[in-house]
């Protein structure tokens, strides 16, 4: 196997420290501004302005000296490299990074441009220093915020930077989050170490795909993402493929084609759904598996309203006429392969069916578990969402903002409450249906998106061969530009509340990051992509916007966003026994009306 480029650059680390940095130079200069503004900075964010102007300096006093390794200020990596190095889990230690390169212990750097010149052989280390930072990406592990201590405070202090200051950016060990990262990190070692030979071999050929040229020349060094590399090694590791695999670069593509979604199949399309263990969960009400079976749900509903699915039938059945001037090409088969599988695919009666059992959309069966809570918390969220930036926006022009806090829980009780309602309403079938449903609607869309397609129609886009079909013959077309933000704006808080859910879940702490509110540009990578890791950004803009577009005045977002006692409703389905049922049903209450399944 060959060997790892020492110069191998790991792009995502590059983009945390960037990003960090960016973060810290705001609240910075948010917390100046105040204090220049004359307003009065409590005790609290007098000590955090101290902090981050101590830490903010001594990474300025790095930069000025290329000899030395630079000091770093994302959280995650700080901390992480001062635990590996201070319990002696590596050797050599890792000092630093230079522009997503490590800087290990005795490596030169050059006096002028801070490269390195000379370094050492060190294959396995970079492997378990990569491995272990992408799995801690992965996972979310949350760091302790940074200090700035004296260099003689350990073996860290004086190896890990080496800027000479005297002083070093350290992991706050005070805050409570130290004593969890520190546990996270041992058991990261211990899932890195299980892998062997087989981390080692796929970050040698994930280097190899990251060259342009697949030399790793001089003008172009190999790169990678920590966090692609876990998510890559699980994913072979849980298809049982070692490191002696003879087919190991087609068996990482196989994998990469999934992390990088290349065929355009989000998570819950592609097998990605597993079953939540009851077991695991019993100190829970939120699943984030559950939440993310939502998205295609609210996607269908709304591709429903549209008539997209009565549109694409429409189309096959016209081209089996022989009404439609297409030919053997493509449109032609992707036409008869949606015919072919017709009876392998939902009608729109389970489609419905599905839709009520998940988001209480009229039409389905009213005897199944009918989500007769969804309209009213989600509207109470999206509400309480919009209103807490709001007024979060009129705290900071007219005083400290304080009281910002206080709200955020406003903000966690609606989304725990919608959150344990959509869990609730996604176990079950709902997660079949969902992958179903997702790959149904890619093949439409592919379909309906085809040259001759919209040739045949005189149509320069998908929603113009909707709008005129579903006209001429289907009743009357709906606005479609409507539908479209509203399935996006869905898809978009759906996947949000799963991602934060574990945050969802605590008592306390912020929710929201109102940094990220107010410069997006700041937190947004290249790739970034709403509908698949959605920024609290995107949030907000998502939940205006469905505010928008439902014509949901000021007045009822106030009066929304206000605190309401929580529905009943259990943590997962309960069902009732057969005597219950009958008795229910001779005094005229349907099963349906009640919060079990059968």
């Amino acid at each position: 196997m060959a060997r790892i480029d020492r110069k191998t650059r790991f792009r995502d680390l590059e983009w945390r420290e960037r990003k960090a940095h960016q973060r810290l130079t705001y609240e910075k200069n948010s917390l100046e501004k105040l204090r220049d503004d004359g307003k009065a900075l409590s005790k609290t964010q007098l000590d955090e302005l101290a902090r981050l102007t101590e830490i903010y300096d001594e990474w300025t006093k790095s930069q000025n000296n290329p000899s030395k390794a630079k000091e770093r200020v994302d959280p995650l990596f700080v901390t992480a490299r001062t635990l590996l190095n201070e319990n002696s889990l590596i050797d050599p230690e890792i000092r630093s990074h230079d522009e997503g390169r490590f800087v290990l212990d005795g490596d030169d750097l050059d006096d002028d441009t801070g490269e390195i010149t000379n370094s050492k052989p060190t294959d396995d280390v970079m492997t378990k220093i990569s491995l272990v930072m992408g799995i801690l990406a992965l996972d979310e592990v949350e760091p302790p915020q940074l200090t700035v201590v004296p260099q003689a405070r350990g073996v860290t202090g004086k190896k890990a930077t080496g800027t000479g200051h005297g002083r070093t950016i350290y992991p706050d060990e005070s805050d409570r989050r130290y004593g969890s990262f520190n546990a996270a990190v041992f058991r990261a070692i211990g899932e890195a170490a299980s892998y062997g030979d087989l981390a080692k071999n796929v970050l040698a050929l994930l280097a190899q795909e990251g060259d342009q040229d697949g030399s790793a020349g001089a003008e172009f060094d190999p790169s990678v993402d920590v966090v692609e590399f876990a998510r890559v090694v699980r994913g072979l590791d849980e298809r049982g493929v070692h490191a002696q695999e003879p087919q190991l670069r087609r068996r990482i593509n196989e994998v990469l084609d999934k992390v990088q979604n290349v065929r355009g199949f989000d998570e819950v399309a592609t097998g990605g759904i597993d079953l939540p263990d009851l077991e695991s969960i019993a100190d829970t009400n939120i699943v984030r598996e559950n939440i993310r079976v939502m998205g295609p749900m609210i996607v269908s509903a709304m591709f429903e309203e549209l008539k997209v699915y009565q549109v694409v039938d429409r189309i096959v059945e016209q081209f089996q006429r022989g009404m439609l001037p297409i030919g053997s090409g493509r449109a032609g088969e992707l036409l008869y392969k949606y015919w072919r599988e017709a009876p392998n695919r939902m009608s729109e009666q389970e489609r419905r069916d599905f839709q009520t059992i998940t988001l209480g959309v009229p039409g389905g069966n009213p005897n199944a578990l009918v989500n007769r809570d969804f309209n009213d918390l989600w509207i109470r969220f999206v509400s309480s969402v919009s209103s807490f930036v709001r007024q979060n926006e009129v705290d900071t022009l007219l005083r400290s903002a304080t009281p910002g806090a206080i709200s955020q829980q406003q903000v966690r009780k609606a989304a725990r409450d919608l959150a344990a309602n959509l869990t609730l309403h996604g176990y079950g079938m709902a997660h079949y249906a969902a992958r179903e449903l997702q790959s149904q609607i890619k093949f439409m869309i592919d379909l309906l998106e085809d040259r001759e397609i919209k040739a045949s129609y005189g149509a320069r886009d998908m929603w113009q061969v909707i709008d005129q079909v579903a006209t001429y013959d289907l009743g009357g077309a709906k606005t479609s530009s409507r539908y479209r933000t509203l399935a996006t704006c869905g898809t978009i808080i759906a996947e949000w509340l799963a991602k934060k859910a574990e945050l969802i879940s605590r008592p306390t702490g912020p929710l929201i990051d109102l940094a990220e509110v107010r410069n997006p540009g700041l937190f947004h990578g290249p790739s970034h992509r709403a509908t698949r890791d959605p920024s609290d950004y995107d949030l907000v803009n998502a939940c205006e916007l469905w505010l928008a577009d439902t014509a949901t005045s000021d007045r009822q977002v106030e009066e929304l966003s206000q605190p309401k006692e929580s529905p009943l409703m259990t943590s997962k389905p309960i069902p009732i026994p057969a005597m219950a049922r009958d008795m229910l049903d001779d005094i005229g209450i349907g099963l349906g009306q009640h919060n079990t399944r059968h």
